[in-house]
C-alpha cells in the first residue's frame, strides 16, 4: 500500500528530503518521518539542516556516489552528512543545487544556466552524465521530475524532445503525471527510489497508479 505523508501540516514532502538508493537526508527532527524513511527506502538516514535550512530536498543533489551541497553548508552539518554521504562542496550561485539538478546513477539534467564548474564537479564527482536543459519547459529540473535508477515521473508539460532527452542521458524509462492533486511539479511531492516510493498526503488513487508505472513498481 502507497505511503502518504506530509510534514509540518502540507504534502510538498520532497522539499525537506533528499534521497539515494541507500541514504536519505531528513530536514529536520522527527522520529516517525525517519522510520517511515527507513521502512519504505531501505535507507539509512541522516537528520541534518543544510545551509541552515530544513528544506534539504531543494538545497542539495545527490545519488549514491555522494551528495553535492553549496558554499554555505555549515561545518556541522558536513559532519552529520559524512555519516551516509561522501560529501562535496561546489561554490555556485544556484545555492539550491536540488532544484537545479535532476540525476540518477547514470546521468543528470541541469538547469540550463548553471556555472559550468557546477556541471564539471557534477560529472566528476556524482560520476555521471550531464545535459542542460528544462523539463516541461522549466529550469528548476529537480523540483519538475523525479527519476530513479528504474523510471521516473515528470512534468506532464514536458514536449517530447524534452522527455527524449531525459531518457537518454538518464537511461531510463519516463513517464508524465502529477502529484498531489494535480501538481506538475512532482519533486515537490515525491520522494523514491528503485525499492520503494513516498507521496505527498494529497497525491490522488489515479495520480498512484501512474506513479506506481512510471518508476516501475507495476
Amino acid at each position: 500500500m502507497a505511503k502518504l505523508l506530509s510534514i509540518n501540516g502540507i504534502p510538498l514532502i520532497g522539499l525537506y528530503i533528499r534521497s539515494t538508493e541507500n541514504a536519505a537526508v531528513l530536514g529536520l527532527r522527527d522520529r516517525k518521518i525517519e522510520n517511515i524513511l527507513k521502512e519504505e527506502l531501505d535507507v539509512e538516514v541522516v537528520q541534518t539542516t543544510i545551509a541552515g535550512s530544513e528544506l534539504v530536498g531543494a538545497m542539495a543533489a545527490a545519488n549514491s556516489n555522494g551528495i553535492l551541497v553549496s558554499q554555505y553548508v555549515r561545518k556541522k552539518e558536513i559532519e552529520k552528512l559524512s555519516r551516509v554521504f561522501e560529501v562535496e562542496i561546489v561554490e555556485t550561485k544556484m545555492t539550491c543545487l536540488g532544484n537545479n539538478i535532476c540525476l540518477n546513477d547514470y546521468g543528470a539534467i541541469v538547469h540550463p544556466e548553471i556555472e559550468k564548474k557546477v556541471i564539471e564537479r557534477v560529472s566528476e564527482f556524482l560520476n555521471v552524465k550531464v545535459s542542460t536543459g528544462t523539463i516541461g519547459g522549466i529550469k528548476t529540473v529537480g523540483m519538475s521530475a523525479v527519476v530513479t535508477n528504474k523510471g521516473g515521473l515528470i512534468n506532464p508539460n514536458s514536449k517530447e524532445w524534452e522527455i527524449k532527452k531525459i531518457n537518454e542521458v538518464l537511461r531510463v524509462d519516463t513517464i508524465t503525471g502529477t502529484v498531489n492533486f494535480g501538481s506538475d511539479m512532482v519533486g515537490t511531492g515525491l520522494v523514491a527510489n528503485t525499492k520503494g516510493y513516498i507521496a505527498g498526503r494529497d497525491t490522488t488513487g489515479f495520480e498512484l497508479g501512474v506513479i506506481e508505472e512510471a518508476l516501475g513498481f507495476i
